[in-house]
């Protein structure tokens, strides 16, 4: 959320077009009805913070077979109508 460069209202964001894989160019419009501009913002990534490893296969055998017994599934599982 932006505010208004002019007022200080609250901005809401009417549109954005990408200008590269890092950066976003946005419109937003002033709420206040007496100011009502509409002004452009830059958004792009300046850093990383993280960066994922890669992920590890799970084994087939992740999830017991227990883990969801039977009777939670089909004819058997409880009904919520009279």
């Amino acid at each position: 959320m932006f505010v208004c460069p002019i007022c200080g209202a609250v901005a809401r964001t009417r549109t954005s077009r990408r200008l590269s894989e890092m950066t976003i160019r946005q419109y937003h419009q002033c709420q206040n009805f007496e100011c009502s501009i509409t002004f452009t913002t830059l958004n792009s990534v300046v850093k990383l913070v993280t960066k994922r490893g890669p992920r590890e296969k799970l084994p087939d055998n992740f999830i017991p077979t227990d883990a969801f017994p039977a009777t939670h599934y089909g004819r058997d599982q409880l009904s919520l109508l009279p």
